[in-house]
């Protein structure tokens, strides 16, 4: 790949908190006039194996040994996902990869956050550049290093003027006050509940459709002490863990109020934090965008335009944003805005491997 170029294939990589499976996006990029576009060529979800499931939801207890193995057992899967998506869709001439890895801890305060998937095999398989660690120059200026997203949406959909993520956590990004930051834990939650109720998750919304507030639960919800703080704030997982004790002796009496209460409260953040911003236009993905209970109750908390964007952005947006922000790294270009994130410098973000 060239400086000179004006034209880029790109494969972005996402495996989100929920746990779905890996996003796989064929991106063309090109830019003109220092204003990008795109066109997505193909998505996927490639879903994990549930022995790889099991490992990556015991990961906070796992010894040394078992993490760098499951490490190169993620990286290995992510190759065989790559290899797969390229022969099925024909794609030759990849310029590069850009893997976002799968997130195991993240605390800035001590400016680490970890991601796992090792990217070696991918380039092997590709024979094209990985770029791979998303979050480390952002945390070694000071910043939050999540959401690590805003600058790339704000550069690829100029439409809008606030994005809202419903992925494992929920985030919102607000371009005109510099502020991006995670609100509270989304589809971790909402599959966690529908799961020991016997679902895989609740789909379109059927089983909160028609609960009841709990509010004993909702004033617990509420206390929580990461609501009240300030952004720039992020999450790491384990703080799904501290919201489900609040949950746990609810959802044996009833799972539909247990899940229509929760998604209560985060239609109220999430609208709080929309009419802070003062946001006309936000767009809306990441899999709670389908989730109709959990949409409906967005839009009736909020007095602004809530957009639902067509399956393929809902979807691949994340695996797209890390397209970009991979080739963005290539390119020695910024690709995290310190606005967002609280750090001290705008940042280039990405580590390479080469083929």
């Amino acid at each position: 790949m060239k400086k000179t170029s004006s034209k880029w294939s790109v494969l972005g990589l996402m495996s989100g908190s929920s746990l779905d499976g890996l996003d796989v996006c064929h991106v063309e990029f090109s830019i003109q006039s220092s204003k990008w576009s795109f066109e997505i060529s193909s998505f996927e979800t490639y879903t994990y194996p549930k022995e790889l499931v099991n490992r990556l939801s015991a990961v906070a207890k796992a010894s040394a040994k078992e993490l760098f193995c499951l490490d190169a057992a993620l990286g290995y899967f992510f190759a065989q996902s790559v290899e797969s998506h390229l022969h099925k869709e024909g794609i030759g001439n990849l310029d590069l990869i850009a893997s976002h890895g799968h997130t195991i801890f993240h605390d800035p305060n001590i400016g680490n956050s970890h991601q796992i998937g090792k990217p070696n095999a991918m380039a092997s398989v590709a024979q094209c550049p990985v770029v791979y660690d998303f979050r480390s120059s952002d945390l070694s200026y000071g910043g939050q290093g999540s959401p690590i997203l805003p600058y790339s949406e704000e550069v690829l959909f100029p439409a809008h003027d606030g994005y809202l993520n419903l992925g494992g956590i929920a985030n919102l990004n607000i371009p005109k006050l510099g502020l991006a930051f995670d609100i509270a834990p989304c589809n971790q939650i909402l599959n966690h509940l529908a799961q020991r109720g016997g679902h895989k998750y609740d789909r379109n919304g059927e089983i909160s459709q028609g609960g009841q507030v709990i509010e004993d639960l909702l004033k617990q919800l509420s206390s929580l002490s990461y609501v009240s703080l300030e952004p720039p704030k992020s999450l790491d997982n384990s703080y799904t863990m501290e919201v489900l004790k609040h949950l746990e002796k609810y959802v044996l009496i009833s799972l539909g109020d247990t899940l229509f209460t929760y998604i209560h409260f985060l239609a109220r953040e999430i609208a709080r934090w929309i009419e802070f911003g003062n946001l006309q236009r936000i767009m809306v993905t990441g899999g709670g965008a389908n989730n109709a209970t959990l949409f409906n109750s967005i839009c009736q908390a909020s007095q602004y335009e809530i957009i639902k964007p067509e399956n393929l952005i809902v979807e691949g947006k994340e695996a797209l944003c890390i397209a970009w922000m991979g080739l963005t790294r290539y390119l020695e270009m910024v690709n995290a805005r310190a606005n967002y994130t609280g750090a001290r410098k705008d940042t280039i973000n990405g580590a390479i491997i080469l083929p």
